[in-house]
């Protein structure tokens, strides 16, 4: 079976050594390839695609929304949250977004509820959109959006509170932060989208950044005291729920576990 990831600037991906892994740990007979496309070569792509043999597809940054007009069908999580990341090609073309998956299962594994808890999200990008969708059916309390142009974000309802990264010191302190911005990711590794009062007093930080290990949003949460993780154990999550699609099969959390330890270098 032919897997691949399609996106602008793949060199820093993770995907290949994750879904390797998977196929290693669940004897699934594939390979797995990066695809570099500009904006203008999707469409083309996708009109190829069966011919080249793929079976299925990820989708990464920019083109998560792009690709929905190619869709003959949308999973309800892709629906509501206005985005794609995996792509079934067996019969027609079906969108998902595993993302959300991945979230979710970040927080199992963290051991930590958004249940009736104010939460922050910085960015307001495609990421900012799967975790909204996690905290809103998670029954979060308030959820504020940091952004740039915060009179830009989309409401949608009373407890989604879009606020400018200079107002963020009315609102504090935060039970969960959530970091969706590339703000920190390497080569660019000294900044941080969030200053120390700004997580301060929080039980939860969760940067979705994988490279570095440790950002300097999370070095500053580590310092406060404050329940860290990156991003790592989302991908590997959504990367095994996109398998589960493509291949009808439930792995589950167990086996998420095992592929994470393995691709973390625990094992």
């Amino acid at each position: 079976m032919k897997y691949g990831l399609i996106g602008e600037k793949l060199g820093h991906s993770f995907s290949p050594r994750i879904h390797k892994t998977i196929f290693e740990l669940s004897g699934i007979n594939g390979e797995y390839e990066l695809i570099e496309l500009k904006r203008d070569e999707v469409g083309n792509f996708f009109c190829n695609a069966r011919k080249q043999g793929f079976s299925g597809l990820n989708v990464t940054i920019p083109y998560k929304t792009d690709v929905i007009p190619y869709m003959q069908k949308l999973s309800p999580e892709a629906e509501k949250i206005g985005a794609v990341n995996t792509i079934s090609l067996e019969g027609y073309l079906a969108g998902f977004n595993t993302d959300y998956f991945g979230i979710k299962y970040t927080f199992m594994k963290s051991g930590v509820r958004a249940a009736g808890k104010t939460a922050l999200i910085a960015g307001s990008g495609g990421a900012s959109r799967s975790v909204l969708a996690y905290l809103m059916d998670e029954k979060a309390s308030k959820i504020y959006i940091a952004s740039r142009n915060p009179e830009k974000v989309s409401i949608g309802h009373e407890s989604i509170i879009p606020v400018g990264y200079s107002e963020l010191s009315k609102y504090t302190p935060f039970d969960i932060v959530i970091n969706t911005t590339p703000v920190g990711m390497y080569p660019n590794t000294a900044a941080s989208p969030l200053k120390p009062e700004h997580v301060e007093g929080s039980e939860f930080l969760f940067d979705l950044i994988y490279n570095p290990a440790v950002t300097e949003l999370l070095a500053i949460g580590q310092k406060l005291g404050i329940k860290t993780v990156n991003g790592l154990y989302m991908l590997v999550a959504q990367a095994v729920k996109a398998q589960e699609i493509w291949n009808g099969k439930e792995f589950g959390i167990d086996f998420v576990d095992s592929v994470y330890s393995r691709v973390a270098g625990l094992k």
